[in-house]
């Protein structure tokens, strides 16, 4: 007998038949009963390959579904070990362990390449004139077409399109908004999700509802008039169908936010922290009610204090929790890059996660728009944006996942005076891979728990969703390109390499 750990298809097996050698079963998709153990399914040894069949213990089905095997050739490829200069192969949706010489459909040649796991973006709004909160915007009339079709193109577009910056997985974020705005997303999200099998690129992995229960004082570039009462039934109101799998719940408010965020905990929901001014107490008290992670670090805005009442503010508490993961947006604008250093080293590259807090207006040539009734521009640079009316504060970003990529492995490759530490050494290229691949990509699996489905890592039998950078130039001055994205194996976007 032989135990699977892996439930959702397509996956393949190393699969021992008593004195046989190691066999695979390539593509391998399951139909089992609705009630059916979550620990793994049961095999028995016998096979009749001739016929593709196998027995199962307590007679579960299945199917065989042939994919194409890949074999990527002369790469470098970056684990959470080392990078290594060897060949993958990527045999029905999953990493085929080193060593397997099987035939491969198709050969890649990626020679003097990068293979990294895909980028994981949790937090992320929208792109090219889609925002995931109000639908499609019109520049003419400044508002947002929110009609079904209008979310259809928009989860379609973004799909292919972020594929293109090495993105394999992403969730969508909500702002403060009104709860009919609140609702309509979400049903359509959900109805895509529901009747979308094969999405065309980078998957959309749920939502995240980051406006509706923040700190109105600490509101940022977000309209505090939309903020919801800290109950359930303010959240059980959006009627999101289980679509929501990330939510802000600021703990700055005792006891509701506890409740709601054990509430949320309880619902299969990663809770995070942001736009707060809570103490150190008041996050220590949020933590152990479920809270997971907070929302774009020092951004939002954050407090602090330097004085000891009540451990300090929510910086302070940040900083010194081994359990909080802490995601920093990575242009460079919204976080000194002196600053990333020094928190990257207080709290260690395992709880860091990168993310982008893109809007819908990056990726087009808009100057000015409105959202949530409040007012932003594109700064001068065209690098950041900014809201109008409130000073000092950045209005989410235009930042994609490659080039966060590509600016954290150059912060972190170049000597770099810090702020509470004065020098930050340079990291050798290896170890700066290693480093920004585990929070690009590794991290914000482990947060969600999608890496128990094997995303967010190079290993033996994990799944092939994958990147291929071209990294060019020297230490502090790279430059990053996305030559290929995988996602379950299959090829959604190619720089120069045919995809059929």
């Amino acid at each position: 007998m032989h135990v699977l750990h892996q439930k959702q298809p397509p996956f393949i097996i190393r699969y021992p038949l008593c004195t046989a050698s190691l066999r695979y079963v390539k593509g391998l998709a399951f139909l089992a009963e609705p009630d059916f153990p979550a620990t793994g399914y049961i095999l028995s040894g016998h096979t009749d390959w001739s016929s593709s069949s196998l027995v199962f213990a307590h007679s579960w089905c299945m199917i065989l579904i042939n994919m194409k095997t890949i074999e990527l050739r002369g790469g470098f490829v970056v684990t959470p070990r080392g990078v290594e200069q060897t060949d993958i192969t990527l045999r029905g949706g999953r990493v085929e362990p080193a060593g397997e010489k099987n035939h491969c459909d198709q050969v890649v040649d990626i020679t003097g390449k990068y293979v990294v796991p895909g980028f994981v973006d949790i937090h992320f709004h929208g792109y090219n004139l889609f925002e995931f909160t109000s639908g499609l915007y019109d520049v003419k009339s400044e508002t947002f077409d929110n009609s079904p079709s209008a979310y259809e193109y928009g989860f379609e577009m973004l799909s292919k399109t972020l594929a293109r910056f090495g993105v394999t997985g992403f969730y969508v974020g909500t702002w403060a908004s009104p709860i009919e705005n609140l609702r309509n997303c979400y049903a359509r999200l959900y109805e895509y999700l529901g009747k979308t099998k094969n999405q065309p690129g980078a998957k959309i992995l749920g939502g995240l509802l980051e406006g509706s229960f923040l700190n109105p004082r600490m509101a940022g570039a977000q309209n505090p008039d939309y903020v919801l009462e800290f109950i359930t039934d303010s959240f059980d109101s959006i009627e999101d169908k289980g679509t929501i799998k990330l939510a802000n719940v600021a703990p700055d408010f005792g006891k509701a936010g506890c409740e709601l965020t054990e509430y949320l905990t309880g619902k299969g929901i990663v809770v995070g922290a942001g736009h707060s001014n809570a103490t150190c107490e008041q996050i220590a008290e949020a933590t152990r009610a479920g809270l997971k992670y907070f929302i774009h670090f020092t951004n939002g805005p954050t407090g602090g204090s330097y004085k000891p009442f009540h451990g300090g503010g929510a910086i302070e508490a940040v900083l010194k929790s081994d359990e909080l993961y802490a995601e920093q947006i990575l242009d460079g604008y919204h976080v000194n890059p002196a600053y990333v250093r020094d928190i990257l080293r207080r709290k260690g590259a395992d709880r860091i996660i990168g993310i982008t807090d893109c809007l819908f207006a990056a990726g087009s040539d808009i100057k000015q728009f409105t959202c949530g009734g409040i007012r932003g521009a594109l700064s001068e640079s065209g690098e950041y944006f900014e809201a109008v009316d409130v000073p000092n504060t950045l209005f989410s970003s235009n930042l994609t996942m490659d080039r966060g990529f590509a600016n954290l492995l150059n912060w972190l490759t170049a000597d770099m005076q810090g702020i509470w530490n004065r020098l930050h050494d340079a990291m050798q290229l290896e170890q700066g891979l290693v480093t920004v691949a585990k929070i690009l990509s590794t991290n914000p699996c482990i947060l969600t728990g999608i890496e128990r489905e094997g995303c967010g890592s190079i290993v033996d039998g994990a799944k092939a969703d994958l990147c291929v950078l071209d990294i060019v130039g020297s230490p502090g001055n790279f430059k990053v390109a996305v030559d290929l994205t995988m996602v379950d194996g299959n090829i959604v976007y190619s720089a120069k390499y045919p995809s059929g």
